[in-house]
């Protein structure tokens, strides 16, 4: 019997290689975009399956307010990302979730 959650974690393993693959003649910023949007749909699969974590969910929102930055100026998006990375030093601290 394949699990409920095998077809949509196949899905994200498809994107994130076909991903690595079209990366090799893509933008630069085109990687990282790739990555977060990656994480965010993680996070959304495990929240379907009825992993339930505030702190993915809150990774999970600053996520998609900012992840389209990239396509505003490289600046504006690498600052989006150093943000995200210094906002996960508190979650990662929390270990009452």
């Amino acid at each position: 019997m394949i699990s409920s959650i095998e077809p949509k974690a196949f899905e994200l393993v498809c994107y994130m290689v076909t991903s690595a693959c079209n990366l090799l003649n893509e933008n630069r910023l085109y990687g990282p975009f790739r990555l977060i949007d990656a994480a965010s749909r993680l996070i959304a699969l495990l929240e379907k399956e009825g992993v339930k974590s505030k702190r993915l969910k809150e990774i999970q929102e600053r996520i998609v307010a900012g992840q389209y930055r990239v396509m505003e100026d490289e600046k504006v998006f690498t600052d989006f990302l150093q943000d995200l990375v210094l906002d996960l030093i508190p979650l990662m601290e929390d270990k009452t979730v």
